[in-house]
């Protein structure tokens, strides 16, 4: 028997809570941006490109009309300060850096939840979009992410802003004790914009079961976002299994939302 390989893109484009999953990735490329992406229930922005960086971090700078007009113009991954590969001095990458990204998104998502995704700031990052407070993100090796949709504007700019904190803070592991490499600092992984039904999946887990005996097995487990408005009634989850473009298996589960659960084992 063919060994079967669960594929993390297929297998969102088979599941469905009330719309198909599609995952549709394309560029926003500045605020001019106006082009309509085509109908689907998730799309996915990348917002690596047109960032500025740089100037020191006070109050003001999370207001829209702040003057950002001497910042550096950048691609993300990016670093806070580039060094030599030996001989340096690891405090010159250990202070506060500001960036921003203007943005607007299409009108086709107007009817979505909005959410800002970061693969890995070094160290922590505080985001605020149009004046406000997201929150603070601590921790430079693991992904996280923000909800806009409340506080986006359509048809205007929107400034999304990040105050990344590139020191060395007991706070935040692995400081505290000694340690015996380096973090460097600035958003030095992706950023991407993510446009998602009201419930939506958030994750999905799958687990290879008995994969050695001819009872092998597939557990998947599906975490739905929390709808933010009331909760449908009822969804039905399908699950498919390929193996390349050849169906393998297929499972289907009525499911209800709520408030207390929403992760399901299909």
């Amino acid at each position: 028997m063919s060994t079967i390989t669960m594929n993390r893109r297929n297998f969102m484009k088979a599941g469905t809570v009330a719309l198909t999953s599609v995952s549709l990735r394309r560029e926003i490329a500045d605020a001019a941006e106006t082009t309509a992406p085509a109908p689907a229930a998730r799309y996915v922005f990348s917002m690596n490109r047109n960032w500025l960086y740089g100037g020191k971090v006070d109050p003001g700078s999370t207001r829209p009309d702040f003057d950002d007009s001497k910042f550096q113009q950048i691609t993300l991954p990016h670093t806070n300060k580039l060094l030599p590969w030996h001989s340096f001095d690891e405090k010159e990458f250990q202070f506060q850096s500001l960036y921003r990204r203007h943005f607007r998104l299409p009108n086709a998502c107007r009817d979505r939840r909005i959410f800002v995704d970061f693969d890995g700031v070094m160290t922590a990052a505080r985001v605020t979009l149009n004046n406000e407070k997201l929150g603070e993100y601590r921790g430079g090796y693991t992904p996280f992410s923000f909800e806009l949709t409340r506080h986006l504007k359509w048809n205007e700019d929107n400034v999304l802003e990040v105050e990344v904190d590139s020191t060395e803070r007991p706070d935040i592991p692995p400081f505290g004790e000694n340690i015996d490499y380096l973090t460097f600092g600035g958003i030095y992984r992706e950023v991407s914009l993510r446009a998602v039904p009201d419930v939506h999946f958030e994750n999905i887990f799958a687990k290879p079961i008995n994969v050695l005996s001819d009872n092998r097995s597939v557990d998947v487990r599906c975490f739905l976002g929390k709808p933010s408005g009331p909760a449908p009634s009822a969804l039905r989850l399908t699950v498919e299994l390929f193996d390349g473009d050849r169906p393998m298996a297929s499972e289907a589960r009525d499911i209800k939302v709520s408030a207390e659960a929403n992760s399901y084992l299909v």
